[in-house]
């Protein structure tokens, strides 16, 4: 326990110091490759390689259960508890990309319960899934250059274009996801540990524990951009993390192993809030997410959380 909880400390050093790396330099270092900052967000902060790393070892072990939940617990932890608690801060605005960046992760999300639907994600689930991804990346990557942006979008391209290009700020950038990655890993290891005492079924773990811990680095980055006034950059992270983990996460692990899940039904209604939450977003005729949907945000991640140790009581 003592090791576990070294692990997490540690781990979670590097979570914040990662994000506060990638939110003070991501303007800049958009500004030298080109691309506007909320789309850089989406793609690169997005990415969630210790969701992959986790979800395909745990394939590989035979742990089916634990890929799973763990791709789909971090989604509801992004979805619900990292934009809830994101609202509650402060305010984000709901833009125009935003809408766009919402719906396409919705739709991912989408594509992995459809996979679910059958009992798991089978290689050649998995490698649609994958294509799914890159194509959007494709997409997103070719439209970034010239983005419509409104409203605080807009003044933040305009911050966008006073920030001279910097290539140091690309390898701070970078710098600051590897961090977070490091620090999503010895997080993992940590919550491993811990959960291990427990004797807690794989589902339950995956969901919860695991998925809270592979997530944290979202937590942190969110709370950097707050702080320097991004709401674009925090908002797209998060939902270039649910897009990701919806396809990238679940097929690499379905390409290294078959997953064939035991009870769905957990796992499809973590899925299920995860696509529906973006889809929301992207619907709304709000310009703003304010205070109350904040705590409706994550009241809905603590009552799914409790649904899933239930049983256990």
């Amino acid at each position: 326990m003592l090791v576990a909880l070294v692990l997490l400390t540690v781990g979670a050093v590097l979570l914040v110091a990662g994000a506060e790396a990638f939110a003070e330099h991501v303007q800049a270092a958009g500004a030298r490759l080109g691309v506007h900052v909320a789309a850089l967000a989406l793609l690169v902060a997005g990415a969630e390689p210790e969701e992959a790393i986790v979800a395909s070892l745990a394939a590989y072990r035979d742990r089916p259960d634990l890929a799973v939940g763990d791709a789909l617990g971090a989604n509801l932890v992004i979805a619900t508890l990292t934009l809830g608690l994101a609202a509650l801060v402060a305010p984000w605005p709901v833009t125009r990309t935003i809408r766009r960046y919402a719906g396409a992760a919705g739709a991912a999300a989408v594509l992995a319960c459809l996979a679910l639907l059958g009992g798991g994600v089978s290689r050649i689930e998995g490698t649609l899934l994958l294509g799914a991804y890159a194509g959007a990346v494709l997409v997103v990557w070719r439209t970034s250059r010239q983005v419509p942006v409104v409203g605080e979008l807009a003044e933040l391209a305009e911050k966008d274009a006073s920030v001279p290009p910097d290539g140091k700020a690309v390898a701070m950038v970078a710098l600051g996801l590897v961090a977070m990655a490091a620090g999503g890993v010895l997080a993992v290891a940590g919550a491993t540990r811990v959960v291990a005492v427990t004797g807690l079924a794989d589902s339950a773990v995956g969901l919860t524990v695991l998925a809270l811990a592979t997530s944290a680095e979202m937590l942190a980055l969110v709370w950097a951009a707050h702080r320097r006034a991004l709401s674009e950059v925090a908002v797209a992270g998060a939902l270039g993390a649910v897009a990701y983990n919806a396809t990238m996460t679940l097929g690499v692990a379905a390409l290294v192993a078959p997953l064939q899940v035991g009870d769905v039904a957990p796992l499809l209604s973590y899925g299920l809030v995860g696509a529906v939450v973006p889809l929301l977003v992207a619907a709304s005729l709000r310009e703003r997410v304010g205070r109350l949907e904040g705590t409706a945000l994550v009241g809905c991640y603590l009552l799914a959380t409790l649904l899933v140790f239930a049983p256990l009581g």
